[in-house]
């Protein structure tokens, strides 16, 4: 018998470590699939992050459209597209406030009306032939409440060099979160000219920070001569300042200190002072009803009212002086915030809430009036007639741009929207005359603001801008003294803010 050999072939050399391996690498390509499922993406647009609540907070070229710019959004964007197709010198400037629906005062329509009239500066400037730098624009959204201001200031100091911005227009509110930002924007040596921000501490110490809209002292101060006119004219004349206390809000408070220190130098006879809290609570409204009852005591009511508080506050405190229709006719003068009263949000015209506004308003007999930044009347006022001043065209652009009655321009905030971008604008060109076409930088930028003021003026559409040398504030012009009137119809915005006359600072 044939015996057979067994041959034992070796086994194949162990694999478990390049097992372990795979079975880790799988488990890992898992986790990053249900990562990327389940996780939602932080990013609203490139620049733009998703922060609390789905707010979309940071700085766009107008790619992406904010809350409350709408349509406005993707013409900046074409208009950026064009400037940077054309391949000439051009700057950046962004425009910066919340832009998310809302903040105190500055509700959407607002704070859309300004941007517009920002990019009809984008658009004046870029249309001259022959001119140099061209103008691109930013839209720097600092959020509600202007909760990320500081975050959107760093993004913006980021993109200095790569989009060669040279100054941020804007800022909008007055509170302690705009005052930071304002702070380090200057201390960055990046020049910024205020549109609609009144809050007197925002004043340059150092040279950085500019504005077309008045400071709060100086509207106080216009609106104590104001009284004290009253008071030479009729004697017994008796007046009482209503003062809001809300904490971090320094456009209340330098309205009221403002006013104070006036009335102390004119001799101004203040009778009291009814003090309140806006936003210590849900219901705040019930505090405005307390200040009416205080103001409104029948057979017993003041002359006059120097209301040191935001305009939404001042709806409250004119809706309260009519409830029931309860006689309340006194003179009430306030700040620049007063312009506010109808930027609610989802608080439009026509509305059964603007129906019993307007009932109580007539009802009280109430008179409103507040120091403005701008208007059509006073613009014509300063010019000399408006056939010589630059408003006739720009109210013609601005309502081919959107629809809408010329009316809604009497608010002024498209005006000063304007204003403080072209007045960089036309800097920046003068730079370009100074420095030449390459050193164009926010240095020189900064210089050529500081240096708009006597003979050196912009012909904005508000009145001729001009800085004084010192501190930034407006200098040589007149604020306007403009009345507000109840809710009217659709169309017919511009009898809600009638020019009145001008007062000096």
């Amino acid at each position: 018998m044939t015996s057979r050999t067994t041959i034992d072939l070796p086994r194949p050399p162990g694999h478990k470590w390049l097992w372990v391996a795979l079975v880790a690498a799988c488990t890992v390509l898992v986790a990053v699939v249900l990562v990327r499922v389940f996780e939602p993406d932080t990013d609203c647009a490139p620049g733009v992050t998703e922060r609390a609540g789905g707010e979309c907070v940071g700085v766009s070229d107008g790619s992406f459209a904010f809350p409350a710019l709408g349509d406005i959004s993707g013409r900046i964007r074409d208009e950026n597209r064009k400037v940077e197709k054309s391949g000439e010198k051009s700057v950046t400037i962004a425009y910066l406030e919340s832009m998310s629906g809302g903040t105190e005062d500055r509700g959407p329509e607002g704070t859309r009306q300004a941007v517009t009239g920002a990019h009809l500066a984008q658009q004046e400037i870029n249309s001259e032939r022959g001119t140099l730098p061209r103008v691109r624009l930013l839209l720097a959204n600092t959020g509600r409440d202007d909760a990320y201001a500081q975050d959107v200031v760093d993004q913006l100091l980021r993109m200095k060099d790569e989009e060669h911005l040279v100054a941020v227009a804007g800022i909008g509110q007055s509170n302690a979160r705009t005052l930071a930002a304002v702070d380090r924007l200057r201390a960055a040596g990046m020049p910024v000219v205020g549109a609609t921000v009144a809050g007197v501490e925002m004043r340059s110490q150092a040279p950085g920070f500019f504005r077309v809209s008045f400071p709060a002292d100086e509207q106080a101060s216009a609106a104590a001569r104001y009284f004290k006119d009253q008071q030479d004219k009729h004697p017994g004349y008796r007046l009482q300042v209503v003062k809001d206390n809300k904490a971090g809000d320094i456009y209340n408070a330098s309205l009221y200190n403002g006013f104070m220190a006036a009335a102390q130098r004119t001799g101004l006879k203040v009778e009291t002072v009814v003090p309140f809290t806006s936003g210590a609570a849900p219901g705040g409204g019930n505090a405005l009803r307390v200040v009416a009852e205080k103001v409104c005591v029948t057979g017993a009511a003041p002359d006059g009212v120097y209301f040191a508080a935001r305009g939404r506050e001042l709806r409250s405190f004119i809706e309260a002086a009519g409830e029931d229709r309860r006689s309340c006719p006194v003179r009430v003068l306030s700040g620049s915030s007063a312009v506010g009263l109808y930027f609610d949000t989802g608080r439009a015209s026509g509305t059964a809430e603007m129906e019993e506004l307007g009932r109580r308003w007539k009802a009280s007999g109430l008179t409103a009036s507040y120091t403005a930044y701008a208007h059509p009347g006073a613009s014509a006022q300063m010019y000399g007639g408006q056939e010589r001043g630059p408003f006739p065209d720009f109210q013609r652009r601005y309502l081919q741009l959107r629809s809408g009655s010329a009316g809604e321009l009497n608010n002024g905030q498209a005006m000063v929207g304007h204003d403080a971008v072209y007045t960089i604008g036309i800097a920046a060109r003068r730079a370009v005359d100074t420095y030449g076409p390459d050193k164009v930088t926010s240095s020189t930028v900064l210089d050529l603001l500081g240096q708009t003021n006597g003979t050196y003026k912009v012909r904005g559409v508000s009145g001729e801008i001009a800085f004084a040398p010192d501190t930034g504030e407006p200098s040589d012009r007149s604020m306007a003294l403009v009345e507000l009137g109840p809710p009217t119809a659709p169309g017919d915005e511009g009898n809600q803010y009638r020019f009145v006359g001008t007062l000096k600072p």
